[in-house]
């Protein structure tokens, strides 16, 4: 049994100041103005894109298993006085019939999607999915997000932080976020990239790295965050506690705050305890990644991460998507279970790009709801119905 706390409606993103609300085309047309706005707020914006971006090709051979090959890059990038090196390892697709070898991967003309995670810090990328991946033809593209910045609270040294030292807000996920969109610039840059069907997928605050990405950078097309909890993909305003003997409660705001300072942009700290006066909630960045691919993967049994609170969030963002005429687009999957990132998860996640790049309809399990029992914190979706 669960206690639930709102603290206040979820806002509407189609208001306006005066009460009425904004059109699709309209809210398409302010997009970018409620992006920095939010991002700002919430992530204390983000570091400039870079002036320099080059990469070489370092190694390309035998990778985890006996027939897999992975070719890895170095990428150079950040402006021109200054600039931050990472590795970006791609998996090549397996192709029935086609014999493939790491000094020519790939036919001329040949394309193909990708499953990305900049996850690689946590390892949660393991062989099974990428013999799964590779089987259904994606290329899995793998980086460390912490090779931007550092995951450790007070810290402003090394990585971007010294590439742009005249940008103080932008935070470790903001940069792990660039990440992201650095290695767009290098797939624009390869032949046998297919750009328009990539899709980034990352754990606990990676998840959270993850939608940011893609609200920044509208190249890409599929976005997964897995488990993402607070300052993710899950409602500030909703708060809950499991009730019994042993009493467990989901995070909120202050909690991260004191943990991890370095993630939370620095006007967002006023609202520790007030969440309820945020001038906006976090399906605000579910919405802004439409009319695009958006899947939310949670675990019912995740109690600090807030699955009630999840739901929350999803469903205001389905909202969001529905009246911009693409709800379709929009899905969450709530499985049994805790806080983990396996091939199950990632499965889910490419079954979804399957579908979405079939041209077929949501499948019928990710439109179910969890927690029937539990009523909306919003109802401006009425007016959509």
């Amino acid at each position: 049994m669960s206690k639930i706390e709102y603290l206040g409606k979820m806002p509407d993103p189609f208001r306006r100041p005066d009460g009425t609300r904004m059109t699709a085309e309209e809210w398409y047309e302010n997009r970018a103005a409620l992006r920095d706005f939010v991002v700002d707020m919430e992530f204390g914006g983000m570091p400039p894109r870079p002036e320099v971006v080059r990469f070489e090709r370092l190694s390309g051979g035998a990778s985890i298993q006996r027939g897999t090959t992975s070719i890895i890059y170095k990428v150079t990038a950040g402006t021109r006085a200054r600039q931050l090196s990472f590795l970006l390892e791609l998996y090549i697709p397996y192709v029935p019939g086609k014999a493939k070898s790491a000094s020519a991967p790939f036919e001329e003309g040949e394309k193909y999607p990708v499953l990305m995670t900049g996850d690689g810090c946590y390892l949660t990328l393991e062989s099974d999915t990428i013999a799964e991946a590779r089987s259904r033809g994606y290329i899995v593209a793998r980086f460390n997000r912490l090779e931007f910045a550092a995951d450790v609270p007070n810290v402003r040294t090394g990585g971007l932080y010294d590439i742009y030292p005249d940008y103080p807000d932008f935070t470790a996920i903001s940069a792990w976020a660039w990440g992201y969109m650095t290695c767009m610039d290098v797939f624009e840059q390869l032949s046998f990239v297919d750009v328009t069907e990539v899709g980034i997928t990352g754990h606990s605050r990676g998840g959270k790295t993850v939608m940011l990405a893609a609200v920044m950078d509208e190249r890409i097309k599929y976005t997964c965050p897995n488990n993402s909890g607070c300052h993710g993909a899950v409602s500030h305003r909703c708060s809950v506690t499991e009730q019994g003997e042993n009493k467990k409660r989901s995070e909120r705001l202050g909690d991260m705050l004191k943990q991890f300072p370095h993630w939370m942009g620095p006007k967002l700290t006023p609202y520790a305890g007030r969440e309820q006066d945020l001038p906006y909630d976090m399906h605000y960045f579910g919405a802004l990644v439409a009319p695009r691919y958006y899947l939310q993967c949670e675990g019912l049994q995740d109690y600090w991460i807030n699955p009630i609170g999840a739901w929350q969030n999803l469903s205001a963002v389905k909202a969001c998507y529905r009246r911009l005429g693409c709800e379709d687009h929009a899905a969450g999957w709530f499985r049994p279970g805790e806080h983990r990132h396996k091939l199950p998860d990632f499965t889910e996640f490419m079954n979804f790009m399957d579908r979405a790049r079939a041209g077929l309809p949501l499948a019928e399990h990710l439109t179910i709801n969890p927690f029937p029992q539990v009523e909306l914190n919003f109802d401006w979706n009425e007016e959509d119905a």
